[in-house]
């Protein structure tokens, strides 16, 4: 039974004497748990304080209870008296609640003493069964990552690692750049993660400082490149670079990391891989060959291929209405992996209000020219207008929901043709096809597997959900015309 929380405010201020709130914080370890009870008295709190080494790259505090609804405030530098007033409130709605503090984000870490409360938000004690609950058992379990050398790099020598939870989400790598450097240049690839580089020369990386270059798109084959007109600029010494994820582990995330003095691309990183069909692949699988993620410095979408030399359809938003977005394109290479990094491409052709947009790719992901012979999968258009009401739809994309790591694999959903809608345009699909973000831009197919139109937008009334396709024949035959040519 889920009570109603109250502000703590004046009463609970009043009550903290009885309830522990003016006693001595409980000083937490850096590494291990602390287990102990909470009486669950009326607006019931625990404090605590952690006290970060100035070296401290990542922390976190995660609270388990064996009653439900307890919280987990925070604060960093001083104890806060009102918990309304704490930076952080953090409560078990999806799952236990942890506090991640990072060097590279926005709150002070390294050398900060952090204070937290557990705090029951009630006037009452909570019933199980036939009695009320006197005391809650709770454990802070705390993990501390300091400043420290994973491997040290070489030029041309490729290292091979990953991130997990063991690392604290970050692999720290040390590099010495000779006096007559003219250039350092860092590479991620083999990443199956929205990877990010951050380097700074003389000392480990402990704050986001402009002393620190960095790399963080969305995309996770990055490459940091420095020399003596970069911000920083490149000086002879050490250097420390380190490799985090955009969002923290959640399972070993490989990457491989490069080295150069070189502000060329290594010659391993320019091999453009191929969607290689399978044998016996149904329509859906041979769909979703075709099917790429688009990335941009602003969002992530999906797009279909509709010429073997790089025609891409998409949707204008995925592009942010924008003309000259930097586009990178990713293929499908393994369903079971997120797509790979390949190509780059311009936007060609946008009209905002039937939110299509055609792009074309340009070259491989280092503007490389693709190889003699390269062929790209493409997808068959199909007729939108001979579909009826309750005709089967897959929708096939990258939707964000399509994974639980910071980049996700390719997902396929499948409905039925719910009905139609006229726009100024043409007619809409409507489907109940679930579509969300990042499924935006990718394909709608038939059951026999060809193109009828692009997954746009939805329109939610509580639970209910209506996607909306908006159909191949929408092209402008200028379009059609530009793709034929």
């Amino acid at each position: 039974m889920r009570h109603q929380r109250v502000k703590l405010g004046t009463l609970a201020l009043l009550a903290l004497a009885g309830c522990g709130g003016s006693s001595a914080p409980v000083e937490l370890p850096l590494s291990g748990t602390w287990s102990g009870e909470l009486t669950l008295e009326a607006n019931a709190r625990k404090d605590f304080v952690l006290k970060l080494p100035e070296d401290t790259v990542i922390a976190r505090v995660t609270l388990l209870s064996d009653v439900p609804e307890v919280d987990l405030h925070a604060h960093p530098s001083e104890r806060v008296l009102d918990l309304d007033d704490a930076q952080y409130m953090l409560d078990d709605l999806e799952g236990p609640p942890q506090l991640t503090l990072n060097s590279l984000g926005p709150d002070p870490v390294g050398g900060t003493d952090w204070h937290l409360a557990v705090h029951w938000p009630y006037l009452e004690r909570p019933r199980i069964g036939d009695r009320r609950q006197d005391a809650a058992a709770i454990s802070l379990e705390v993990e501390v990552h300091r400043a420290r050398v994973d491997a040290e790099l070489a030029p041309g020598v490729p290292v091979r690692s990953w991130l997990d939870d063991e690392s604290g989400g970050f692999r720290s790598f040390r590099l010495i750049v000779p006096p007559d450097a003219k250039a350092l240049r860092i590479d991620l690839s083999d990443v199956e993660s929205d990877l990010d580089i951050y380097a700074r020369a003389g000392g480990p990386v402990l704050d986001f400082v402009p002393e620190v270059a960095f790399a963080e798109h969305s995309w996770g084959r990055e490459t940091l490149l420095l020399d003596a007109q970069s911000e920083p600029p490149l000086v002879s010494g050490e250097w420390r670079i380190d490799v985090q994820d955009a969002l923290g582990p959640n399972r070993r995330l490989p990457f491989t990391i490069h080295a150069s003095f070189d502000a060329d691309v290594p010659a391993a990183l320019l091999e453009i891989p191929r969607s290689v069909p399978t044998p016996g692949e149904t329509p859906v699988q041979r769909a979703a060959r075709a099917v790429v993620e688009i990335t941009t410095k602003e969002a992530m979408g999906s797009g279909t291929l509709l010429s073997r030399d790089g025609w891409i359809l998409t949707n204008a938003h995925v592009l942010g209405n924008d003309m000259d977005a930097e586009i990178v394109v990713s293929l499908l290479v393994d369903a079971a992996r997120p797509a790979v990094e390949c190509f780059r491409a311009q936007a060609v052709e946008l009209d905002v209000a039937r939110d299509l947009a055609l792009i074309q790719i340009t070259g491989g992901l280092f503007d490389q020219p693709l190889p003699d012979g390269y062929e790209l999968p493409t997808l068959e258009i199909g007729e939108p207008a001979a579909l009826g009401l309750g005709a089967p739809l897959w929708l096939v994309g990258y939707p964000a929901t399509g994974g639980t790591g910071s980049r996700v694999t390719i997902t396929a959903t499948r409905g039925i043709v719910s009905g139609f809608e006229r726009a100024d345009f043409g007619r809409l699909i409507k489907t109940d096809a679930e579509i969300t973000r990042g499924n935006s831009g990718g394909a709608a197919i038939d059951e026999r597997g060809l193109l009828i139109g692009v997954p746009s937008s939805t329109v939610e009334n509580g639970s209910g959900q209506i996607g909306y396709v908006h159909p191949i024949d929408a092209l402008p035959p200028s379009w059609r015309a530009r793709i034929a040519r």
